[in-house]
């Protein structure tokens, strides 16, 4: 009878359970372009899984799936992942009833009058405990849990796409480098061959001491770059060795040029798709939900709180007489002062909510800056590559006639030496430019936050 008081109090705690006194969650107003201001040809464009793959490089997809697998960057974001589920299921238990079962023993000795008593006794028994969720505290650490769950797959994501990106941008670095190295060294070779040539003249009184200090001087020059190069090209490799946590002598590159890959054609879908696509975007948004649920923790500090028990247990258990005690109970507790806690407790949540909007805010426009400047940095690396391609040509072709016209006198050397500076510096800008071009489209897919989205 006593345990029927109790039904009255219950009904209404689990009718206020369904309350929340976190505000309710709007995804931030963001006022975003309908198109971008620079526009690319996207009739032939291509999916953005596997994006890498539209270089046209077996090595290179070899080296990315190492990447993938090994990346210790990668590993710690997939244990922050595991970090948080536990979070989450630490979070989830507190909207269940703990169980528990109890047992004891007991045994009594009096002496009284000459005359011994003794008394044994065992009990066993189960007992229950359970807060009700009055204003949704539990089920608020729920959600914030599951929203920095979220978070943290989000940043395995981010790391992957940072990690795709690093590998595709310092292979293609690598392949460069090769290329300009090469280019050096086959212009030393034309420059030795020239040098040669001039002092033949000067022995024969058809050139000057001059021409030949000129011509040594290019040829010095050109031999000062290459071991900067051979450097660049080996902190290029280790670096490579690196991402696919490798150690760094333990890489060697089989590609040999640039001009062996192909372009992938890349196309920006709308600007609204960025909120969805971009991890860095859904990282932050995820931390503001958490931070409203948040906001609901602290709130539900100021209310009542309501806890219900109950036990049962078994007594002399191996006595005749076998007796059975219940108990249930419930107990309401009120906060009612302390100095001013959790009212600081909410205005920091609050705080943090509105901290966290801003950043969502600012990381949107920092999103959009970012494919911006990729689309654009497409449209002027094609343009740059096409004028660097025309001006090196036009540089061979001068060179050519220049070093025929030198053999017939007609200039002198000091021309013909420009001519040569012109060539060997329109080549290298050549293979720079290609470079760029090919750097760009790992630019954009990273501004555009990769191919996970379609992996879903």
């Amino acid at each position: 009878m006593h345990a029927l008081r109790l039904i009255p109090l219950i009904t209404a705690a689990l009718a206020l359970s369904a309350c929340s006194v976190a505000p309710r969650y709007h995804p931030p107003a963001m006022a975003l372009p309908l198109q971008w201001e620079t526009h690319l040809d996207s009739a032939r464009a291509q999916a953005l899984e596997r994006w890498w793959q539209h270089y046209g490089s077996s090595e290179l997809d070899e080296l990315m799936a190492r990447a993938l697998a090994h990346n210790y960057s990668v590993a710690a974001a997939i244990s922050r992942i595991d970090q948080a589920r536990a979070s989450l299921t630490v979070a989830r238990a507190a909207l269940f009833p703990n169980l528990g079962l109890t047992a004891s023993t007991s045994s009594d000795h009096q002496h009284r009058s000459g005359a011994d008593s003794s008394s044994h006794e065992t009990r066993m028994g189960v007992a229950a405990s359970y807060e009700i969720d009055l204003w949704g505290k539990n089920r608020n650490a729920s959600t914030a849990a599951r929203a920095r769950m979220d978070a943290a797959e989000f940043n395995r994501r981010s790391v992957e796409l940072v990690l795709q990106t690093d590998v595709v941008t310092t292979y293609l670095q690598h392949l460069a480098l090769q290329d300009r190295l090469r280019l050096t060294q086959r212009n030393l070779e034309a420059a030795q061959a020239l040098l040669e040539l001039v002092q033949v003249r000067f022995d024969n009184g058809a050139a000057t001491a001059l021409d030949v200090a000129q011509q040594r001087t290019v040829l010095l020059g050109i031999q000062t770059q290459i071991p900067g190069l051979e450097q660049s090209l080996t902190e290029t490799r280790h670096a490579l060795a690196v991402l696919l946590a490798l150690p760094p002598q333990a890489l060697q590159i089989k590609g040999h040029t640039l001009a062996d890959l192909s372009l992938p054609n890349i196309a920006a879908e709308q600007p609204a798709r960025l909120l969805e696509r971009r991890p860095d975007l859904r990282i932050a948004e995820a931390g503001l939900m958490a931070a409203n649920a948040d906001i609901g923790i602290a709130r539900a500090a100021w209310l009542p709180s309501l806890n219900l028990s109950a036990s049962a247990a078994v007594g002399q258990l191996f006595a005749s007489g076998t007796s059975v005690v219940t108990s249930l109970a419930a107990s309401l507790g009120q906060t009612l002062f302390n100095g001013g806690r959790i009212t600081a407790q909410v205005r920091l949540a609050q705080a943090t909510q509105a901290e966290l909007a801003a950043q969502y805010a600012q990381a949107v426009l920092n999103g959009l800056r970012e494919t911006e400047d990729s689309l654009a940095a497409i449209s002027s690396s094609r343009q740059r590559l096409q004028f660097a391609e025309q001006t090196a040509e036009q540089a061979r072709i001068a060179y050519k006639l220049a070093r025929v016209r030198f053999d017939a006198g007609a200039i002198d050397s000091l021309t013909l030496l420009d001519s040569q500076r012109t060539q060997l510096s329109s080549e290298d800008a050549r293979v720079q430019a290609q470079l760029q071009q090919l750097s760009a489209s790992a630019g954009l897919v990273k501004a555009l936050g990769g191919g996970w989205a379609q992996e879903d």
